[in-house]
C-alpha cells in the first residue's frame, strides 16, 4: 500500500505540475494571446490532459505486467513486505519505479517547455507589427556598436495640422527607395571652376566642362561606394546600384530592413488634404562611424515632399473662374476696375518689352525643360489648343523622360508648358516628370538624381517647387547644392520659382539658381509685388559676391541673400480641359522667365558664343551698368506663412522685388 499511495501522490502531483504549466497560457494578458485557431498545433489545457492520462496509465500498467502483478498487485506486494529475503529486492524496485517516473515526468516538462517556446516562437511572429511598435528595436551590439548621426540627432517635428502620423500595422515588409549621396571629392575646386566661368569679366567665361570631365572632378573616394555596398551586403540588402553620375547609390528593400539597417523606425505619414501617403521615419537615422566620411546624405528616410495646398483652392477655381474662349484680352479693364487685368501672353510680352524679332528662334543646339512632380501630367491637346487660342507658333514637346498620363493632366503643369513655350516658341523643349508616386519615394531627390546621370541636359530649366529653408537639413542642402554647381560647370541654368510661402523658401536662397518671385498687375496699370512671393536672406549659404554692391545698404543690417529676378505671378490664363482659366503662384513666374532665357542662348549660340549658365553674376552686372534694362518695383511687401513681417520694397534692389521686371528687349542687348 505505501507504494501504490507513493504512485498515487507522485502522479497527484505531476498532474497538478503539468496542469499549472500547461494552463500558464491562458494566463497570459489576453491582448497578446493569439487564437486558437491560429496554433492548433499546440495541445493547450484540455487538451494536453489526455495526453497526461495516457502516459500515467502507461507508466503503471508496464510497471504492473513487469511484475506480474495483474489484479492480484496488492495480496503480491503484502507478501513482499513479509518476505525479509526479497524485502531488499522489493526496495529497490520501488526506487527503479520512482526513478522511472520522475524520468517520465521530466519528459513531460521538456515536451511543455518546448511547446511553450513554439507558442511564443508563434506569438512573435503572428503579432509582429505590434510587439514591434510598443517595444524599443534591439541591435546586433557588435554590428551597431559605434555609430553616428549623419543628418537629424533628435527626433524629427511634422506638423500635425498638415500631417497625420499613422503607425505601420502590417506593412514592414512594404518596398522603399533609399538614395544614398556619396560623398564626393574637390568640392572646393568646383565651385571655384564655377565662379571663373560664370563672371563675364573672367578669361574663362564660358569655358564650361563635360558631363564627364565633372564626373572624374568630383567622383567620390576609390573605397567609398564598396563599403557603402559591403554595409548595405551585411544586412542583407543585394538590390542596389550606382547612377550614371557615379556618386549615387540607390536601393529597394523593405521598411523591415530598413530600419534594422538605419536603427530607426518608419511609420505612414499621410497628407491630410490630398491624402497622399509616405512611409518615412521620424526618428534621426545613423549609420556606422566608419562609413559617416563616405556618405553625404540617405534619402528616404527623414524627407517628406512639399505638395500643393491648392487643391480645394483649385476645385472651387475651376467653379468660379469662366473665362470665354473668346475672351478680349485687349479690351479688359476699360469697362471695369473692379479686377486685375487677365494675362495672357501677348500681355506679359508687352509689359515685359518683348518685341515679336526677339522671340524668333532658331538655333537647333537650343534646349529648355519643365520639371513635374507628383502625377502632374500635361495634355498634348490643351497645349495645341493654347497654341491657337492665342497665335502661338504650332509645336509639340520633343521629349518626355519620365511618365505622362495625358488624359489626367494638371493645372501646374499645363501652366509651366505653355508658358515656357510660348515665351520661346521653337525651342526644342522637355517635360522631366517624376510623377510616378509611390509611398517609399522621394520626388524632387528622383528628379536631382535623374537629371545628375544625364548627359544631354536642357539648357535651361524651369522648376516651380520650394520649401522652407529651415525645415530642410543643412547636410542635405550642401549636397543638392553641389549638385546645382556641377549644371552651372556645364553651362546649365536652373530656375526656380521663389514660393508661395512669402520669406526664407529654399532651393530659391542657393546662390547657384536663379529665383524668381512675382509681382501683380493691377487695374490702374500699376504694378506690385506680390505678398506670397517668397524673398529674403539665406541662413545657409553665403551672400554671393555678385550681390555685393547692390544690396549692401539692404545686407548691412540683415546679413543674408538672395539672387532674384521677377516675373507676372497672378491672374495668367491658361487653357486647361478645353476652357480658359486664371491661375497664380509664383510657378507662373518661372517658366515666363526660363523661356525669355531661353531667347538670349538662342542668340548667342547663332552668335556662336556658349549659353549663360549660372546667368546670377552677368545679370548683376547689366543691372549696375544698365539699369535701363529693368523695371524697377517699389512698392509690395512679402509677410506671408514663413515671416510674418516679411520684408518691404524700395527703390532698387531689395529682397521682395529683386532687381525688378525685365525691360526684356534692352536686357538682351547685353547678354549677347
Amino acid at each position: 500500500m505505501i507504494k501504490i499511495k507513493k504512485l498515487l501522490l507522485i502522479l497527484f502531483l505531476t498532474f497538478i505540475i503539468i496542469n499549472i504549466v500547461s494552463c500558464s497560457h491562458n494566463n497570459k494578458n489576453k491582448k497578446n494571446q493569439i487564437p486558437k485557431e491560429e496554433i492548433e498545433e499546440i495541445p493547450q489545457g484540455e487538451e494536453l490532459r489526455p495526453i497526461q492520462d495516457e502516459v500515467e496509465n502507461k507508466i503503471i500498467n508496464e510497471r504492473l505486467d513487469n511484475d506480474n502483478v495483474g489484479n492480484n498487485n496488492e495480496r503480491k506486494l503484502n507478501k513482499k513486505k513479509k518476505n525479509k529475503k526479497n524485502k531488499k529486492h522489493s526496495n529497490n524496485e520501488d526506487e527503479e519505479y520512482e526513478k522511472e517516473l520522475e524520468e517520465r515526468l521530466e519528459q513531460l516538462e521538456q515536451q511543455e517547455q518546448q511547446l511553450e517556446k513554439q507558442y511564443q516562437q508563434q506569438q512573435q511572429q503572428k503579432g509582429k507589427e505590434k510587439k514591434y511598435q510598443k517595444q524599443p528595436r534591439q541591435f546586433n551590439s557588435k554590428q551597431y556598436k559605434s555609430r553616428k548621426y549623419v543628418e537629424h540627432n533628435s527626433r524629427i517635428i511634422v506638423n500635425e495640422k498638415v500631417w497625420k502620423v499613422m503607425q505601420i500595422e502590417n506593412s514592414v515588409e512594404a518596398k522603399i527607395e533609399l538614395t544614398f549621396g556619396i560623398r564626393q571629392r574637390n568640392l572646393d575646386e568646383l565651385e571655384e571652376f564655377v565662379w571663373q566661368v560664370s563672371n563675364p569679366d573672367h578669361p574663362n567665361y564660358g569655358s564650361y566642362k563635360s558631363f564627364s570631365e565633372i564626373k572624374e572632378m568630383v567622383k567620390p573616394l576609390e573605397e567609398s561606394i564598396p563599403k557603402v555596398k559591403d554595409w548595405l551586403s551585411e544586412n542583407d540588402i543585394l538590390d542596389s546600384y550606382i547612377t550614371e553620375s557615379g556618386d549615387f547609390v540607390r536601393v529597394t528593400t523593405s521598411v523591415r530592413k530598413a530600419e534594422q539597417l538605419l536603427s530607426v523606425r518608419y511609420n505612414k505619414l499621410v497628407h491630410k488634404e490630398s491624402k497622399k501617403s509616405f512611409y518615412r521615419s521620424l526618428d534621426p537615422y545613423s549609420v556606422p562611424s566608419d562609413l559617416l566620411e563616405h556618405i553625404d546624405f540617405i534619402g528616404g528616410v527623414n524627407h517628406l515632399p512639399i505638395l500643393s495646398s491648392k487643391s480645394a483652392q483649385q476645385s472651387e477655381l475651376l467653379k468660379s473662374n469662366k473665362v470665354p474662349l473668346n475672351y478680349n484680352f485687349d479690351k479688359q479693364g476699360k469697362s471695369s476696375k473692379d479686377r486685375d487685368p487677365l494675362l495672357s501672353p501677348a500681355l506679359i510680352r508687352k509689359e515685359m518689352n518683348v518685341s515679336q524679332v526677339s522671340t524668333n528662334s532658331t538655333h537647333l543646339g537650343n534646349s529648355q525643360a519643365i520639371a513635374q512632380f507628383l502625377k502632374e501630367y500635361f495634355s498634348p491637346a490643351d497645349l495645341k489648343n493654347f497654341q491657337s487660342r492665342f497665335s502661338l507658333p504650332d509645336q509639340e514637346v520633343v521629349n518626355v523622360v519620365g511618365p505622362n498620363e495625358r488624359l489626367s493632366p494638371g493645372l501646374e503643369t499645363a501652366l509651366d508648358i505653355q508658358y515656357i513655350m510660348a515665351m520661346a516658341p521653337n525651342v526644342p523643349t522637355w517635360i522631366v516628370s517624376t510623377g510616378g508616386l509611390h509611398e517609399g519615394q522621394e520626388p524632387f531627390l528622383d528628379w536631382l538624381v535623374d537629371l545628375s546621370s544625364n548627359k544631354n541636359l536642357p539648357l535651361v530649366h524651369s522648376i516651380s517647387y520650394g520649401d522652407e529653408e529651415a525645415s530642410i537639413q543643412k547636410a542635405y542642402t550642401d549636397r543638392v547644392d553641389t549638385e546645382f554647381k556641377k549644371y552651372a560647370a556645364m553651362g546649365r541654368t536652373i530656375v526656380f520659382s521663389s514660393g508661395d510661402f512669402g520669406a526664407g523658401c529654399w532651393p530659391a536662397s542657393s546662390r547657384f539658381v536663379l529665383a524668381v518671385g512675382g509681382v501683380i498687375k493691377k487695374s490702374d496699370g500699376s504694378i506690385i509685388g506680390d505678398s506670397i512671393s517668397g524673398g529674403g536672406f539665406s541662413n545657409y549659404f553665403e551672400r554671393p559676391t555678385y550681390q555685393d554692391s547692390e544690396c549692401s545698404d539692404y545686407i548691412e543690417s540683415l546679413n543674408g541673400s538672395l539672387s532674384e529676378y521677377y516675373s507676372q505671378a497672378e491672374n495668367v490664363v491658361i487653357l486647361y480641359k478645353n476652357r480658359l482659366l486664371p491661375i497664380g503662384g509664383t510657378s507662373a513666374s518661372a517658366p515666363i522667365i526660363a523661356g525669355l532665357l531661353s531667347l538670349i542662348n538662342d542668340q548667342r549660340l547663332q552668335n556662336n558664343k556658349p549659353s549663360i549658365g549660372l546667368f546670377n553674376p552677368l545679370l548683376y552686372k547689366i543691372a549696375r551698368e544698365f539699369p535701363n534694362s529693368f523695371l524697377d518695383i517699389d512698392y509690395g511687401e512679402n509677410s506671408y506663412k514663413c515671416c510674418a513681417n516679411g520684408f518691404k520694397a524700395t527703390k532698387g534692389w531689395d529682397p521682395v522685388t529683386g532687381l525688378g521686371v525685365p525691360n526684356f528687349d534692352e536686357l538682351i542687348k547685353h547678354c549677347v
